[in-house]
């Protein structure tokens, strides 16, 4: 009988990867959806997946859908719910999301795996007053489950991710704009250097489901309470913009402007993404503060090949660019 994973996120576009991978390994798929009428959740239908709806809020609405499962893929989202309030109280609320997930995780008997995706903290990379929303809640929410919740903990796999190259046709603030009369010529404003140095992870789409499979093919590597870092490459933010240009071939100059800067372009997105920009900027190596409990590709038996790179991922999205 197949094994079951209940997949949160099930039509996004990390959760939808682990939900066609795992189906394509033969697994049985629970996938849960807010709207189960949308065509991303009908595809899932058709490939073979269980529709499922949960409240992240609410742990026994979370034990309801994870019943009989043998795998979790726990992903929240605090983009939905950063301008309700303070960005103080969304990290919080995610970060209870979290630890919601991990906890109704571990009132299931047949749980042999939990996936939960997580970020470097600001303060821990940049110091304290480094806070960023949307990385420290997720952080603060691993160090929650790992002391208070170490019966789940131990089967617990952190999943980090780099910079999706979608990032480039899927939100304003990260791709670049053309400036009036001057025959396509574009800028990339970011509130920081060119020179930072970045972590891509390519086509995330194609690459989160392998990684997640390999994440739970691999127990003796990637438990316990492992972090399992997806990336394809490293390099800077110039770099990065490079192969947008080179796919693209359109006139493009990086241009760096102040935090408060970036926040009048974009209002409150803008200081959360331009926060979390400015927090890499003391550390290259994201995984140090966490370090001997950092995995990688390479760590979990995932050949270069198997993941579509920052200019491969470009090149198969080009007419979104």
């Amino acid at each position: 009988m197949a094994k079951l994973i209940t997949v949160c996120g099930a039509t996004g576009g990390v959760g939808g990867s682990v939900a066609r991978r795992m189906l394509k390994e033969g697994w049985s798929v629970r996938a849960i959806t807010r709207n189960t009428e949308s065509p991303a959740a009908k595809a899932l239908i058709e490939a073979g997946a269980e529709l499922a709806s949960a409240n992240y809020d609410d742990v026994a609405s979370l034990e309801r859908v994870f019943k009989d499962t043998q795998a979790v893929f726990g992903i929240t989202n605090i983009f939905e719910y950063l301008l309700e309030k303070s960005p103080e109280d969304a990290a919080e609320r995610e970060k209870q999301q979290l630890v919601n997930i991990a906890t109704a995780a571990q009132n299931i008997p047949t749980l042999e795996h939990l996936v939960l995706h997580s970020l470097p903290a600001g303060e821990k990379l940049a110091g304290k007053g480094n806070f960023v929303p949307h990385m420290d809640g997720k952080d603060q929410a691993v160090d929650i489950i790992k002391e208070t919740l170490p019966s789940v903990a131990k089967k617990t796999t952190f999943l980090w991710i780099g910079f999706f190259t979608s990032n480039f046709y899927n939100h304003p603030m990260s791709k670049p704009v053309e400036v009036p009369n001057t025959n396509g010529s574009r800028v990339f404003i970011q509130p920081i250097p060119p020179s930072l140095h970045i972590y891509y992870a390519g086509d995330v789409e194609h690459n989160a489901g392998i990684f997640v499979n390999a994440i739970l093919k691999n127990p003796a590597v990637s438990l316990p309470a492992k972090y399992a870092f997806l990336y394809t490459s490293q390099g800077s933010m110039q770099q990065y913009l490079q192969a947008w240009i080179d796919v693209t071939r359109r006139r493009t100059t990086f241009v760096t402007v102040s935090l408060d800067e970036y926040e009048q372009i974009w209002g409150p997105y803008g200081k959360e993404i331009g926060s979390m920009l400015k927090a890499f900027e003391p550390i290259n190596d994201w995984t140090k503060p966490y370090q001997p409990d950092v995995i990688a590709a390479k760590d979990l038996g995932i050949a270069e090949d198997e993941l579509v790179d920052l200019k491969a991922a470009l090149e198969i999205n080009k007419a979104l660019l």
